[in-house]
């Protein structure tokens, strides 16, 4: 049935073209919620939608309609998606399909897709649905295109229907978020039933299918990793239901055990990015977990857990001894009990943090004291989580996975996928002789599940294998949305021209011949890195203050207000404004004006956790966002910032210094808004209610025009 587009958006979008009838598209999924959400935005963008949960209800559409696109889910209730779209093809071999999977097994289903089923494209659950129907848009407009190299384009909605169509699927992933423990409950009972009767377990891996697609498309990546996982282990199952490897239930339990608490907690399931079951020794490569407590059984505890889940541990009872062990090992976190035996864990965390190398060591503070004070010092120092003690063994067993992924996300990552064993070998060891971390693997079918759990910056990749082509490879790659950048670098013996021709127009970025002169290849690989982690920061940093630009920091805005919404959850925003910035530009020049908004935007980066917001919002105004924290914490926290910038010394030059103040507002969800512009405008009202004020004061929910904050910093002054 036909579902109108968004209020207010132009009939003439390219769906349709200027007074064109709207493209139509069948979408053919078993997953109800799936559909809804995916047929909202294909709706908005102007297409006509047609859906279907079955391969028989698809065929009888066909019949009655003829879509310009048929995008086909690769299993369905009835009948495989790739035979679905065989049968299609026999009468009509000119529509095109998009083939959506939960996961990629194998080179040769992708071939057959694209080449003999002419498969337009091929992309891989858990979908981004807005850069998804972007990628629609491109296929299906007029004129030539490379369909094996479609790139995310920029939303080409209108602002207001862009924010009716976020309020549309912010309903949807509301009402999925409630649903989704029944849906755990109902997989639960459907392996339970597959235990006593293996003939059933087909349906339990339907049921977990569907939670492995959908969940990550609604924005519970984690839960639907997890399913993914489920499904894999049943599938084990269903194969030989006689021959059950001994902890295979055990594992199916701990998986699902641990879905639901992540589908409990969302803000958890929305920063990590663990990979199904135990993490492997490869992936804790990045080094060792540092717990820091003057309490022998705490230690002893944490060490235990730790080790179950074949982290290494290195432990210590004081500064000291942790400053020590810290300067001469590879860190991946450090875990600090706040109230030390005669010392302050904050300072210990400052100390750590000083260390060469560790400046952005990912850090978590531990306290039975959970005072406002003291979360705020754990802000201060900039720690990424504050777990009360005694520590749960689940909660502290996401902490801990959450640090690794940190760090994993700031070291360069390169998978290798070459059949020579003693090649890799010998890269990996030149790889990790410039600390980068690797993972070698030597069959190509192990590529899809390598890449989604180790998630590389670059794939090394062997141009010949006995029974497929380093070149179909990248091709297949470069066909995925999720892996169209990653960066690949062809390997070979062969050094002929029509060689590197053909890696290069497969999407290969570089390519190296055996043997490898180790300089070169070291100087290929970084080149590689280096230009993959610049092109995210120019997209997404201001140069200067190295902070988020406006717009990455609005989007990233509305994901923590969507999470804060669904679960009830508070959310501090501030915008800060450099007293007096024009005089200093007039005053002392526009460099100095430049090292004062670096200055700032170094300490705004320091002083806060992670998973904090911050952004320079243009000129010398900043904002920053705490997710799930009330506003009077935010205002303490700013105001030691604050402090600390006021203090700051300025250089001008000939023996001349000057210092600066800032003022700032804050405001709170849900008590001052729902929305981004609403938080934003509020909380610049109040900034605006801090200059007249004076400036060099932060003025919050709690101050009104007669009860303003007075500031406690400095004063703009030259010497």
């Amino acid at each position: 049935m036909f579902v109108p587009s968004i209020d207010g958006y132009p009939d003439q979008d390219m769906a349709g073209g200027a007074g064109a009838e709207a493209k139509c598209i069948l979408l053919l999924d078993d997953d109800v919620q799936f559909r809804a959400l995916l047929g909202t935005v294909l709706r908005a963008r102007g297409f006509r939608v047609l859906d279907a949960g079955s391969a028989s209800t698809a065929t009888e559409l066909l019949l009655d309609e003829s879509p310009d696109l048929l995008i086909v889910d690769g299993l369905l209730p009835d009948l495989p998606g790739v035979e679905w779209i065989e049968s299609v093809r026999q009468r009509d071999t000119d529509t095109a399909i998009v083939f959506l999977s939960a996961f990629w097994r194998d080179l040769e289903t992708f071939q057959r897709l694209t080449e003999e089923l002419g498969v337009s494209l091929v992309a891989y659950k858990p979908i981004e649905p807005m850069v998804f129907a972007e990628n629609i848009l491109e296929l299906l407009r007029p004129g030539p295109k490379r369909v094996d190299s479609v790139r995310p384009l920029p939303s080409s909605l209108p602002p207001d229907a862009t924010d009716t169509l976020r309020a549309r699927m912010a309903t949807l992933r509301e009402d999925y978020a409630r649903e989704l423990p029944h849906k755990l409950d109902d997989l639960e009972s459907l392996i339970e039933a597959a235990k006593q009767r293996p003939e059933t377990t087909k349906q339990a891996a339907s049921s977990a299918h569907r939670l492995r697609g959908t969940a990550g498309a609604y924005g519970f990546k984690l839960v639907g990793a997890l399913a993914g996982h489920v499904e894999d282990l049943l599938m084990e199952y269903q194969a030989s239901p006689l021959r059950v490897r001994r902890n295979l239930w055990n594992e199916v339990s701990r998986a699902l055990d641990d879905a639901r608490l992540a589908s409990r907690d969302q803000e958890s399931a929305a920063r990590l990015n663990i990979a199904p079951g135990a993490p492997s020794t490869d992936a804790l490569s990045t080094g060792t977990i540092l717990f820091v407590d003057d309490d022998v059984d705490a230690r002893r505890a944490a060490s235990a857990l730790l080790r179950k889940q074949l982290f290494d541990v290195c432990v210590a009872s004081s500064g000291p001894e942790a400053l020590h062990k810290a300067s001469s090992i590879k860190l991946a976190a450090a875990v600090v009990d706040v109230h030390l035996k005669g010392e302050s864990g904050f300072d210990l965390c400052r100390q750590l943090r000083e260390l060469p190398g560790k400046e952005r060591l990912p850090l978590v503070l531990m306290s039975a004291d959970q005072s406002v004070e003291t979360r705020v010092a754990a802000t201060h120092v900039g720690a990424s989580l504050f777990i009360e003690k005694p520590f749960r063994e689940d909660a502290f067993s996401i902490a801990i996975q959450q640090l690794v992924d940190e760090a994993l996300a700031r070291h360069g990552r390169v998978l290798i996928l070459e059949d020579d064993r003693d090649f890799a070998n010998h890269a990996e060891l030149l790889l990790q002789a410039n600390d980068i971390d690797t993972r070698a693997i030597v069959n190509p079918a192990d590529l899809p599940v390598a890449l989604d759990e180790f998630r590389p910056d670059l794939l090394l990749l062997d141009i010949d294998f006995p029974n497929t082509s380093g070149v179909d490879i990248c091709k297949a790659l470069r066909m995925s949305l999720q892996w169209q950048t990653l960066p690949i670098l062809m390997i070979t013996a062969h050094i002929d021209d029509d060689t590197r021709i053909e890696a290069f127009r497969a999407g290969a970025n570089d390519f190296i011949s055996k043997p490898v002169l180790e300089e070169e290849f070291n100087a290929r690989v970084d080149v590689q890195l280096t230009h993959a982690r610049l092109l995210q920061e120019r997209a997404e940093r201001d140069p200067l203050s190295g902070l988020l630009l406006r717009r990455p920091f609005l989007e990233a805005l509305e994901q923590r207000l969507s999470e804060a919404r669904r679960y009830d959850r508070s959310l501090a925003l501030a915008i800060i404004d450099i007293d007096h910035f024009k005089k200093v530009n007039d005053g002392f020049g526009h460099t100095c004006g430049d090292t004062v908004i670096s200055g700032l935007g170094q300490l705004l980066r320091q002083r806060f956790r992670n998973e904090d917001l911050r952004c320079r919002w243009g000129g010398e105004e900043f904002v920053v966002v705490l997710p799930g924290q009330q506003p009077d914490l935010l205002e303490r926290a700013l105001g030691r910032v604050l402090q600390e910038f006021s203090e700051m010394s300025f250089d001008v030059g000939n023996g001349e210094t000057f210092s600066v103040t800032a003022s700032a507002g804050v405001a709170s969800s849900p008590d001052d808004g729902l929305s981004a512009q609403a938080l934003i405008r509020r909380a610049d009202g109040r900034l605006y209610q801090a200059k007249n004020e004076g400036r060099n004061r932060i003025v919050g929910p709690g101050d009104n025009m007669e009860e303003a904050r007075t500031g406690r910093f400095g004063k703009l002054n030259s010497a």
